[in-house]
């Protein structure tokens, strides 16, 4: 058993970290398998997993972002096999259940059009699902604790490595912003701020249309990807980048230094800045 802070606990059902997972978090009747695609089968005597719950299915698309799955079952098992043999994208997924079979139809119902909605607005993953889950109509005593198993979940999914439902940042007066700007000919403005994970461009910021000789296949790709994001040549949503460079580089087309370009609201070079 490994043990996150006080809190958190995780058995390694098969002895070895690219095995199948349980994840439990103290004082909480939920609980989750993380279960690699080629190791599903042998989950077939878990009996928790015969039960209601609800899953994801997380992959990867053919640039390298994420994708995820949001579903629903009261057969967890039964449902996960079904998706074995007709999804081939994902190659993991997370099943979460009551330890007490508290959940019932309406309760999963409720939790998966809960946690599409949530990674929907987190746009961090795309989302797989075709249609938008159905909302069940429950009592407020019934909300508030779903509510409460939808606040551990999140927990638990991020400590299993998929922060699907967090959004990108949210920025406070005590984070510091730091600005980019190239001379008209080279194009590029906007705002940002480093996070825990890489650097954020805020919404707004202007990208220059054309790529500039110094463009390679990489500041390319990242215009591609990215490409649902600007209209107008603005973007229209805050954008997590892996580094400074690659954020300045989106922005003006081109090859950039980005320790250096992007400067805080005294002028200071980000790289002297975080001496």
């Amino acid at each position: 058993m490994l043990k996150f802070g006080k809190n958190i606990k995780l058995f390694l059902l098969d002895g070895e970290v690219n095995g199948r997972w349980i994840c439990e978090l103290s004082n909480w009747t939920g609980k989750a398998y993380k279960i690699p695609r080629n190791l599903l089968k042998e989950c077939a005597q878990r009996s928790e997993l015969q039960g209601p719950g609800i899953y994801f299915l997380f992959g990867l698309q053919e640039d390298g972002d994420p994708i995820i799955y949001i579903g629903e079952s009261e057969n967890l098992y039964e449902r996960l096999i079904y998706h074995l043999k007709l999804k081939d994208y994902w190659n993991e997924c997370i099943a979460l259940f009551s330890k007490d079979d508290y959940l019932n139809k309406a309760h999963i119902k409720y939790l998966e059009h809960s946690f599409y909605t949530l990674a929907k607005e987190a746009k961090r993953y795309l989302v797989k699902n075709e249609n938008v889950p159905t909302k069940s109509a429950i009592s407020e005593a019934e909300e508030a604790e779903l509510q409460e198993f939808i606040h551990n979940a999140r927990i638990i999914i991020g400590t299993l490595g998929h922060k699907s439902f967090e959004p990108i940042t949210i920025c406070n007066d005590n984070s510091e912003k730091y600005y980019f700007e190239r001379s008209k000919g080279q194009g590029g403005k906007g705002v940002g701020m480093v996070t825990s994970e890489g650097f954020v461009v805020f919404k707004g910021a202007y990208v220059k249309p054309e790529m500039l000789p110094s463009a390679n296949k990489w500041v390319n790709d990242l215009r591609k990807k990215n490409s649902d994001k600007i209209i107008d040549s603005y973007t229209t949503e805050d954008i997590l980048f892996s580094s400074p460079s690659a954020a300045s580089a989106f922005l003006c087309g081109g090859t950039s230094n980005g320790l250096i370009e992007w400067k805080n609201i005294e002028g200071i070079e980000l790289k002297k800045a975080q001496e």
